[in-house]
Order: structure tokens, then sequence, then C-alpha cells
């Protein structure tokens, strides 16, 4: 926990992006990097009958944060989509916060 949710990007921009993003992110959160999960979710966007390569949207899921930290964290995502996708026009970066008490690892809730 926390999970990250990526579409419309490249496989191979989320494969970059995980080998430095969830240590940033872990530092920033004051927690360790193994507690995060990357996901590339395959998607295509269309406009007007075409193929749109200009949209990527980020889900956060994780427990509640403070709107300081929701800042950072959304800076240091979208700074590190652009090193890895330049032509990424609009980057829409959503939090979700989670109910420590209905989430679940491995049997057992936060």
């Amino acid at each position: 926990m926390p999970h990250i949710r990526m579409r419309g990007l490249p496989q191979e921009a989320v494969i970059d992006l995980s080998r430095d993003l969830l240590d940033t992110l872990a530092a920033r959160c004051n927690i360790s990097a193994d507690g995060f999960t990357l996901d590339w979710v395959p998607s295509i966007s269309y406009r007007h009958g075409e193929v749109d390569r200009d949209f990527v949207q980020v889900e956060v899921l994780w427990f509640p944060k403070d709107p300081e930290t929701h800042h950072v964290v959304e800076q240091d995502i979208r700074q590190a989509i652009l090193s890895v996708y330049s032509s990424a026009k609009h980057i829409s970066i959503m939090f979700t916060a989670l109910t420590p008490s209905y989430y679940y690892r491995d049997g057992h809730h936060f």
C-alpha cells in the first residue's frame, strides 16, 4: 500500500518509472518502497475517431494523507512521467483515500 495505477502510457514508460519513482514516493511518505504497487493498465483513449495519446491518467489509492503530501506526490509523479513520456500533454492524477479498517492484506486489516 499505496497502489498506483497508470493508464495512457506505453508499458515501457511504466517500466522506466518503476526504477526510481517508488523510492522517491516512499521517501516522501516515510514508508518502505516495498509497500507500493505500480500497475500498468493498458488502455487506449479516443477523440474524434482517432487514437488520443495526449492524456495520461494516474490513480493513487492510499490511506488518508494531508493536502501538502498530495501536492508533493502529485508533482513527483508528474515530473517522473514527463521524464519518460514527454509527449503527454495532459496528466490527471487522482487520489483515493482508503479506510484502513476496510483494507485487508493477507487476511488482516490495518
